[in-house]
């Protein structure tokens, strides 16, 4: 590092990109970006993206069974750095990994006390000793849970003791009334709206420093359009859960020119979650940064496609969120049998795959059939019925026990993605195959051990459309 720079990541969580109220941006100062993608749709795969600068589709972070994901980016930070995680979420407890690296990793339950102990950190941190600080928040991913009402009293003055907490709904948002969805989004917005001030209460501390390179991101959205069946998060891949809110506040040690360039790009092309920490690095002074999929924002070669995957969770049109592995945890009995049942008729977990460009893209879907559990009519059924009951009006195509559904948006004519281009007819699918994303998308098409990955036009080889 050429100076000691300190360096702050503020992760909140769930944090939709319209709820951040006020901007944060300050002219010269804090930029905000045209759009960033996150890497996944929620909190574990997309934080061990944002940590490790790579692809979810290569680390594959969904449980915490599986191994912790290294990051190289973390451990290049240089000696003397004093590096500290203060997490606000039970799925990024030191049994995530995500805290290899770091000297402290700490929880808490409590929402105000990270911003504390971040608060007290950053008033004591010396040339001699910088920091490197992630701080997340979870208040904004909580305004289901008991406490929310506080919150929403304090954005909404006028109408107090209205809000409404989702509790064990939030999954289905089942058995709610249209005047309880409405304050359900009301109190999401005061959450967010209370995470929002204490983040700028941090960044009041460093802007006052003047010595932090500081990045303000969320991991993911949060779905509230229960007419859509686009709620919670998980499961799913459009934009309202994957586009993000991104800030950069530069000290005034960054020369201008970089400080022009940085808004420029930060104004023009997606930029993806695996890019926040190299930048963050490169702009605090880091000499060598490991290669990663992430890029310094600025440098991603011209007509790079942004990744973002989901291999636990999958949401239906019915509301029904398909749960890998889990515990149960907001289900109800009858839901627990029924993501049984449903897991019992695949070989493995579903893979939700989306690829996009600036004004384009596409989200696939994948689901393998388990062979042996009836004829082969009855696999072939099993997927059919499972197929329509998925979100998107998807074009499905089934291979030997596979199904493959896509969905393809125009996000210019179409930015909440509402008319999947592909619907229409089999010309929209040809053009599909021959265009130039055709050999750059992949999907695999093994089981659980192999890894293999093949283009569209593979994929579709002796396919049958639905």
């Amino acid at each position: 590092m050429t100076r000691a720079t300190n360096v702050l990541v503020i992760v909140l969580d769930a944090l939709r990109e319209d709820a951040v109220e006020p901007s944060l941006e300050e002219p010269g100062r804090c930029f905000k970006a045209k759009s960033c993608i996150s890497a996944a749709p929620w909190t574990l795969p997309s934080c061990t993206s944002l940590i490790s600068g790579l692809d979810t589709t290569r680390h594959r972070h969904y449980w915490h069974s599986d191994a912790a994901v290294a990051s190289d980016l973390v451990r290049c930070v240089p000696a003397g750095y004093s590096k500290v995680g203060l997490v606000n979420n039970t799925v990024l407890l030191p049994a995530s990994g995500l805290n290899a690296g770091f000297d402290r990793w700490t929880h808490f339950d409590d929402h105000r006390q990270p911003f504390e102990r971040a608060a007290s950190l950053i008033r004591r941190a010396r040339r001699r000793k910088p920091l490197f600080l992630l701080l997340h928040s979870n208040i904004a991913h909580d305004y289901y849970r008991r406490g929310a009402d506080a919150y929403y009293d304090e954005a909404f003055p006028s109408a107090p003791g209205e809000a409404y907490m989702l509790g064990d709904k939030v999954i289905g948002w089942s058995g709610t009334t249209p005047e309880e969805r409405v304050a359900a989004a009301k109190t999401y917005r005061a959450s967010a709206m209370k995470a929002v001030a204490y983040a700028r209460e941090v960044l009041d501390l460093v802007r006052a420093r003047d010595d932090f390179v500081s990045v303000i991101v969320s991991d993911h959205g949060e779905g509230l359009d229960y007419d859509g069946a686009r709620i919670h998060h998980g499961g799913r891949l459009h934009d309202d859960l994957l586009r993000v809110p991104l800030y950069f506040d530069l000290p005034s040690t960054i020369p201008q020119s970089q400080r022009s360039d940085m808004a420029a790009a930060l104004a023009s092309t997606p930029v993806a979650m695996t890019d926040v920490l190299p930048t963050v690095l490169a702009l605090a002074g880091v000499a060598s940064i490991p290669s990663v999929d992430g890029c310094r924002i600025g440098t991603a070669p011209d007509g790079r496609l942004v990744v973002s995957e989901d291999r636990r969770y999958l949401y239906l049109n019915d509301r029904f969120r398909l749960n890998v592995k889990g515990r149960g945890k907001n289900m109800s009995r009858l839901d627990r049998e029924q993501n049984e049942l449903l897991l019992g008729q695949l070989a493995g977990p579903p893979i939700l795959r989306s690829y996009r460009s600036d004004a384009a893209k596409l989200i696939m879907t994948c689901l393998h059939s388990r062979s042996g559990t009836g004829t082969p009519s009855d696999d072939r059924r099993s997927l059919l019925k499972l197929g329509e009951r998925l979100l998107g009006s998807p074009v499905l195509f089934l291979r030997g026990n596979r199904m493959f559904a896509f969905e393809l948006y125009d996000l210019d004519g179409d930015p909440t993605e509402r008319h999947n281009l592909l619907a229409a007819g089999g010309d929209g699918v040809e053009a599909l195959r021959a265009s130039p994303w055709a050999t750059s998308v992949t999907m695999p098409i093994g089981d659980e051990t192999d890894d293999t990955e093949v283009d569209l036009p593979t994929m579709l080889e002796e396919a049958e459309r639905i």
